[in-house]
This record gives structure tokens, C-alpha cells and sequence, in this order.
């Protein structure tokens, strides 16, 4: 008698055909995202260059004093060697080993992938990588690093809400509320998040999901039974963000912006808080969009605020190609 085929053959094969397309789908979903950050990127650009001409902001630009941009860049490399100091003190309370130099080339090659990635927190996740190709997991790097971000973002508030202190009264305006609403907004937000975190039963999740949520409650409780590890990383995270704030000034000196302290504190914070959305490609655009809109109450012309901020970004990505060789070529010096 002949036998029929089976009919979980069929689904097997479609199961393991539509597996098989999954990564193609993410592929094409990462460059459709890759595209469209570019395109928005370029937009804005066209839009700053359409509103302000090239020449002028070329001409703004041009005042930087040459020795001033080399000494921002050294000092910009030795901040973020204590960024780099306090995110592998992160690792290691969450119990993973890793070694100085290790820390400073993760680092890097994140400094170089910043150039790139979608807003400041892409270079987060090649960190993390490099990380676990030396030590085998990539959950604790990652999570540390989120824990990293998170007490920059708080860095950066308590900065722009003492700069918002500072500041007079008729500088800010009819946006004083609307900072003030933000700010209660964004720690609304991490208390929520915080909550849900320790609340959310991992049994509502895909396994997968589940598995992440219990490791992010194991680092979260390591780091919470070692009070002194997070003081000191919440410490040096206001150390790193105000020293970029002070460098930020003293490049602006020299293209006669003097905005003053409380001018300071208030727009960069909250203008870098902005890039981490992610709209566009390292948050070009939108960090000098927002410095400039930030820091025209201090009287600064929006032409020489994003002429700054384009210096600026000339910094970060000068430093973050040298950073990315150097990283580059320390792996290769490790593999032979």
C-alpha cells in the first residue's frame, strides 16, 4: 500500500525556510535604517547650509586657532581614557575581568564606530563585542554599558539643570518651564524604567528576552551591593561630561562666543542628550541644531553655535580615526 508523506514535513521545511530568510530580513531592515538616518543627516545639513551659508560658517570656522584644536584633541583623549577607566570599573562589579588596555581598545574601536553608527550609543555595542571576544559574553559588557549611558544621561541632567539654575531668568524665558518639565521627565522615566526592571515577571517574555531581563537583574543587584563601585562612577561620569562642557568653551572662546558658565552648562548637556536619540548618524545635525537653538537666549548667532559645534565634531572625528587605528592595530599585534 502506498504511504502518504507526512505532513510535518512540509512545515518543517517551511519552518526552516522562513528561519532561514530571518537574517536576510534584518540585513535588509539594518540598511533600510542605515539609508534613511543618512538621508535625514544629509536633510538637516542641507537645510543648516540653506539657512546659514557655507562660506560663512567656513570663515567662523577658520578662527580656531590650530595649536588650541590639537590641545582639545589630546584633552579629549584623556577624558575619554577616564570614560573608558570608569566603564571597565562597571565590568568588573558585574563580576567579568578586564584588563586596562583591553578597556581603552574597546573603547576606541567605540570612539571610531560613533563616526557611523546611529547616535553616540552605536560605539556602545562594539565595545561590548570587542569585550566578549576576549572574555566569551557579550551580557555583561552590554549591560554595564547600559548602566554606563545611563549615569552619563544623569550626568548630563544634573549639569543642564545647574546651568538652568544659573541661568537669569529673562535668559530662558517661556522655556524655562518646558526644561523644567523635561528634566522631570526624563528621571520620571528612568524610575519607570528602573521599576519595570525589577518588577516585570521574566515569564511574560520570550526565552530569549527572559534570559537577558534575569542577567540585566544580576548586574543590576551586583552593582547595587557595591554602593561605593556606583558613586564613584556616577562621580567621574560628571567629571567627564563637565570637562567636554569646559573644552566646548574654550574652543568657543576662540570664535568669540562667550555664552558664560550657566550658558554652558545648559546648552551642551542637553544638546548631547538630544544626540543619543539616534535620528541621524552620530547625531550629526541634530547636536548643532540644538546648540544653537539652546544658545541663542545668551546671545550667541546661531552661525557661530554651529560653526562650534562643527569643530567640534571635527575633534570627534579626528581623535575617533586615530582611536579606531590604534585599536585596529593592537588586535592585530594580539592575534599573531
Amino acid at each position: 500500500m502506498r504511504r502518504e508523506p507526512s505532513p510535518q514535513a512540509p512545515r518543517s521545511g517551511a519552518r526552516n525556510e522562513a528561519e532561514s530568510s530571518q537574517p536576510s530580513e534584518v540585513k535588509s531592515r539594518a540598511w533600510l535604517g542605515f539609508a534613511l538616518r543618512v538621508a535625514l543627516t544629509l536633510a538637516i545639513f542641507a537645510a543648516l547650509f540653506w539657512k546659514l551659508p557655507p562660506a560663512e560658517l567656513w570663515q567662523t570656522m577658520s578662527r580656531t586657532e590650530p595649536l588650541r584644536w590639537l590641545a582639545v584633541a589630546l584633552a579629549f583623549g584623556a577624558v575619554h581614557a577616564v570614560g573608558a577607566s570608569k566603564w571597565r570599573m562597571l565590568v568588573r562589579a558585574a563580576g567579568t575581568p578586564l584588563s586596562l588596555i583591553t578597556a581603552l581598545r574597546a573603547h576606541a574601536a567605540g570612539l571610531f564606530a560613533n563616526i557611523w553608527l546611529p547616535s553616540i550609543i552605536g560605539g556602545d555595542v562594539v565595545r561590548a563585542a570587542w569585550v566578549a571576544r576576549a572574555h566569551g559574553g557579550i551580557a555583561v559588557p552590554a549591560l554595564a554599558g547600559i548602566a554606563d549611558r545611563a549615569l552619563d544621561l544623569g550626568a548630563l541632567l544634573a549639569l543642564g539643570a545647574l546651568g538652568a539654575a544659573l541661568a537669569p531668568a529673562d535668559k530662558l524665558g517661556p522655556a524655562a518651564p518646558i526644561l523644567r518639565a523635561g528634566a522631570v521627565a526624563f528621571v520620571l522615566a528612568g524610575a519607570a524604567g528602573l521599576a519595570l526592571l525589577v518588577r516585570m515577571p521574566a515569564s511574560a517574555l520570550p526565552a530569549r528576552a527572559a534570559r537577558l531581563l534575569e542577567r540585566a537583574r544580576e548586574v543590576l543587584l551586583q552593582l547595587a551591593q557595591r554602593p561605593g563601585v556606583t558613586a564613584a562612577s556616577f562621580a567621574l561620569a560628571c567629571f567627564t561630561q563637565a570637562s567636554f562642557v569646559g573644552l566646548n568653551a574654550w574652543l568657543g572662546a576662540s570664535l568669540g562666543m562667550a555664552p558664560g558658565a550657566a550658558g554652558w552648562l545648559l546648552a551642551w548637556p542637553l544638546s548631547k542628550v538630544v544626540a543619543m536619540v539616534g535620528f541621524t548618524l552620530g547625531g550629526l545635525g541634530v547636536r548643532e541644531t540644538a546648540l544653537a537653538a539652546l544658545l541663542a537666549p545668551f546671545g550667541v548667532e546661531p552661525a557661530v553655535a554651529v560653526a562650534q559645534g562643527l569643530v567640534w565634531q571635527s575633534v570627534l572625528f579626528g581623535f575617533g580615526v586615530l582611536a579606531g587605528a590604534w585599536a585596529w592595530l593592537g588586535q592585530r599585534s594580539a592575534g599573531r
